[in-house]
């Protein structure tokens, strides 16, 4: 629970604005625990790196899982991995946040975050987009470049969800978003015209 909300104030002030008296009464305790447990906010803030981490290990395993099979049509393995992708994102939903509020700051709270969560997700992920252009499942391109698009147009459509409210005469939860994007990956991504591989 303390570090969810820990969690939650850095993605809704970044790291260097969010101060532990904060992060304590978000979580409803006395703030002398959270340097006793502890020792500073950069301790808490890799301690919610370290659970993230720990959330994030078995889409990775899964992510490898796939690129080991290939005995599986690319274009169902890319699927899978857009699938995985939009999921993880999904289970936590305020990462989008916490990335960009870091993301702007820079520094040694970045690099953190970088090596803990978004350097293994890449390396797992990246493979599959560069063996699905190799055989022509999705078009010839900066292969850096399309993560990069894929990766933040998942995030920023599940951390900004709530703007679709103002616009969507029906609300959707979750579990519809989580469609929509995948639905969105499959038809927009992956080539048209792809030969069956």
């Amino acid at each position: 629970m303390l570090l969810r909300a820990a969690q939650s104030s850095f993605a809704q002030s970044g790291f260097k604005a969010t101060s532990i008296r904060e992060i304590a009464r978000s979580a409803g305790v006395n703030h002398a625990l959270i340097i006793h447990r502890f020792g500073s906010k950069e301790e808490l803030w890799r301690a919610v790196m370290d659970r993230l981490q720990e959330y994030l290990e078995p889409m990775i395993r899964d992510l490898r899982r796939l690129q080991e099979a290939s005995q599986t049509k690319v274009k169902e393995r890319v699927e899978a991995a857009f699938r995985i992708l939009v999921a993880t994102v999904c289970g936590e939903p305020d990462c989008g946040l916490l990335l960009s509020r870091i993301a702007s700051e820079r520094g040694e709270a970045f690099d953190v975050l970088v090596e803990k969560l978004l350097r293994p997700f890449h390396d797992a992920f990246y493979p599959l987009l560069e063996e699905a252009m190799e055989v022509g499942t999705i078009a010839k391109q900066d292969p850096e470049m399309l993560y990069f698009m894929v990766f933040n147009a998942v995030i920023a459509s599940i951390s900004s969800r709530h703007i679709l409210g103002y616009f969507d005469e029906q609300p959707r939860d979750l579990e519809e978003i989580q469609e929509d994007v995948i639905q969105f990956l499959a038809l927009n991504i992956i080539h048209r015209n792809e030969q069956e591989v």
